[in-house]
């Protein structure tokens, strides 16, 4: 999949890389969602949650976004209240999800 990823906090949205990444694997109660559209706002560079995990982990290189909409197209074991093939819209990532100016998102 293609992902605008960012490195360096201090670049801000000058620093931002269209990369290919791996597909994500639906995880215990994940949801994957194929994301044909997404946002992001360039405040979210000082957002710390765009920098580090909720245990204050280091998630560089990091995958801006705000909001995305897109279809469910897998499950992991345990999951509830979606379906594969299931659109989403206007998902927020709050707190900080694993997710979005990409293809696919968790």
């Amino acid at each position: 999949m293609k992902a605008i990823v960012v490195t360096d906090e201090a670049a801000g949205t000058a620093g931002m890389t269209l990369v290919e990444r791996p597909e994500p694997q639906a995880a215990l109660n994940d949801v994957v969602v194929q994301v044909p559209a997404s946002g992001f706002v360039p405040t979210e560079m000082a957002w710390p949650s765009t920098w580090t995990d909720r245990l204050d982990r280091d998630r560089t290189p990091s995958i801006p976004e705000h909001e995305l909409a897109g279809v469910v197209t897998a499950l992991g074991y345990g999951t509830t209240g979606r379906s594969v093939g299931q659109r989403v819209p206007q998902v927020r990532s709050l707190p900080k999800a694993r997710f979005s100016t990409r293809q696919f998102a968790l």
